[in-house]
C-alpha cells in the first residue's frame, strides 16, 4: 500500500489520502464504499493512473482513517472529501464514488459544485426506507458484538452474485480482507449518515455534469432507483452494466475505466 498522508479534521477524525498517477493530468478523486477503503480501487488504478492525477482517500473510520462513533450527516463526509482536495491542492477535480462514495459525491455536487469538473456516482441511492434503516441497525449490532470480520462474507454475498463469487476466489478473498480491516466505529458512524439520506428532493439542483453508473444485479442500489435519480438531474447520463453487482470497480474494472474516460473526455 502506498504511504498515506493524513488530515486532522475539526471533530478529531483523521483522514488518510494518497496522490498518485499522472501528476500533470487532471485531478480525479475516488471515494470508497461503506466497509471498504482505498484498496477497493486496485483493479482500476493502473489504468486511471496513466491519465489522471488520482487522489484516493479512506472515508472516516475506514482503512487508515479514524473517527469516533458519531451521528453524522452526509455533509460531514462531503466536507472530509473537500478537505482532502484542499490538502492535495486540487482546486477542481473529477469525482467518482461507489455506494457511500457516490452519495458523498452527490452531496458535494450540491454544496460545492464549483470544485467539481464532473461527478460519476456509482451504485448509490438517493433515499432510504424504514426497512433499509432497520437492516442497517442489524448490521451495526453484529459489528458491535463481533467486529467487522463477522460481516465480511455476508457483505460479499450482498455485493456480488453467487456465480461471480464462485468464479473469482482471488478477488473475493481480497474484498473480504478489505471489509474485515475496517473499524466498527467507522462502519456505524457512516451508516448513521446513510440512514439519514434524503437527496431526491434536491437532485434537481445539481448543475454540473453527472454520470450515474448502475449494476443490473445490484441489490443495494438497483437500476430502477438510479434511473429515478437520473430523471431528477438535468442532463445526467445513466449507464447500466450487465452483469454487475454493487462494486463495479472490482467486477467490471475495464468497463468502469472506459465509461469514466468517456465521461471525462480523457
Amino acid at each position: 500500500m502506498t504511504t498515506a498522508q493524513f488530515i486532522n479534521r475539526p471533530d478529531g477524525a483523521k483522514i488518510a489520502y494518497v496522490i498518485q498517477g499522472n501528476l500533470q493530468g487532471p485531478s480525479l478523486v475516488l471515494s470508497n464504499s461503506l466497509a471498504t477503503d482505498r484498496e477497493m480501487w486496485q483493479w482500476v488504478l493502473p489504468q486511471l493512473s496513466k491519465d489522471f492525477r488520482v487522489i484516493t482517500y479512506d472515508t472516516r473510520g475506514h482503512g487508515q482513517s479514524t473517527c469516533e462513533v458519531k451521528n453524522i450527516h452526509l455533509s460531514v463526509l462531503a466536507d472530509d472529501a473537500l478537505a482532502v482536495m484542499d490538502a492535495a491542492k486540487a482546486d477542481k477535480a473529477f469525482f467518482a464514488g461507489i455506494s457511500l462514495g457516490g452519495m458523498t459525491g452527490l452531496t458535494l455536487a450540491l454544496s460545492h459544485p464549483n470544485r467539481l469538473l464532473g461527478l460519476m456516482a456509482c451504485n448509490c441511492r438517493g433515499r432510504i426506507d424504514q426497512a433499509g434503516i432497520d437492516a442497517w441497525n442489524q448490521r451495526i449490532d453484529v459489528a458491535r458484538a463481533s467486529g467487522m470480520a463477522a460481516l465480511a462474507q455476508p457483505t460479499i454475498a450482498r455485493w456480488f452474485s453467487k456465480d461471480y463469487i464462485d468464479a473469482q476466489p482471488v478477488i473475493m478473498n481480497a474484498m473480504a480482507k478489505i471489509v474485515a480491516n475496517n473499524s466498527a466505529a467507522g462502519f456505524e458512524t457512516c451508516i448513521r449518515a446513510i440512514q439519514q439520506i434524503a437527496l431526491m428532493d434536491d437532485l434537481h439542483k445539481i448543475e454540473i455534469p453527472v454520470l450515474l453508473l448502475a449494476g443490473a444485479q445490484d441489490q443495494g442500489a438497483p437500476p430502477i432507483e438510479m434511473e429515478l435519480m437520473a430523471q431528477q438531474i438535468k442532463g445526467s447520463q445513466l449507464e447500466v452494466l450487465d452483469p454487475c453487482g454493487h462494486i463495479s470497480s472490482a467486477q467490471r474494472p475495464d468497463d468502469f475505466v472506459r465509461i469514466l474516460k468517456k465521461f471525462t473526455k480523457i
